[in-house]
């Protein structure tokens, strides 16, 4: 307008200057960013809660297992037979390892089903170890202001599929063994699938809760 034009040609001047809606947007987007090297301690954060809970509903699910064996018998939880072929040498070792049993299908029969509950509560016992791990970590990010967990949109989501799909694949295999193979080895899926179908429901519920709640962030990557 100081050089002479009215006072419509210089909001259209100004207007052209400012370019088009498209580069406006891509300027927007371009100041948030994520560079992915931030994303590295976010990340590993998350695969440890999530390693963690994974661990813990093992552990649950290897008391779950033991009841199961104690109340069903030891077949129930390990799909063995007298027609399973099982290796002279295995047999060697089973039987110097436990003098009580007098036959390699009663050795084999007791030590599967003892690893069957021991892996379990052994990876629970590694699950609280990371829980703890990223307690302290986080508490440490957090005093120094920095993410050490993933948009939990995005957390929720895959571990609401991942939980609650497992859990209901391994109840599917429980039922299959009820059916088709006369209950050997069927509480090794039931025993597993109620600690993850808890674990499931709960990041479904919170998805839900923050679907409803809060608008989900888009992030641009590059």
């Amino acid at each position: 307008m100081r050089a002479g034009g009215t006072q419509v040609e210089a909001k259209r001047m100004a207007i052209a200057r400012i370019g088009s809606i498209e580069a406006l947007v891509e300027d927007e987007a371009a100041g948030r960013v994520i560079p992915l090297g931030a994303l590295l301690r976010p990340t590993f954060g998350t695969a440890l809660l999530l390693g963690g809970l994974t661990g813990v509903a093992a552990g649950i699910s290897g008391l779950i297992t033991a009841i199961m064996g104690y109340l069903g018998g030891s077949t129930f939880i390990v799909n063995i037979s007298h027609s399973t072929y099982l290796s002279p040498s295995d047999c060697a070792r089973w039987l110097s390892q436990n003098h009580s049993t007098h036959s390699c299908y009663q050795a084999a029969l007791q030590d599967w089903s003892f690893e069957a509950v021991a892996y379990r509560i052994a990876a629970g016992v590694t699950g609280i170890q990371m829980l703890l791990a990223y307690l302290g970590l986080r508490r440490r990010s957090s005093a120094k202001q920095l993410p050490f967990n993933l948009p939990r949109h995005s957390v929720d989501a895959v571990a609401f599929v991942a939980f609650a799909g497992i859990g209901v694949w391994l109840a599917g295999m429980g039922v299959d063994s009820l059916v088709v193979s006369a209950g050997r080895g069927a509480g090794r899926g039931l025993g597993t699938a109620p600690a993850m179908l808890a674990l499931g429901a709960i990041f479904g519920w919170r998805l839900i809760a923050d679907l409803r709640t809060t608008p989900v962030r888009t992030f641009v990557w590059k």
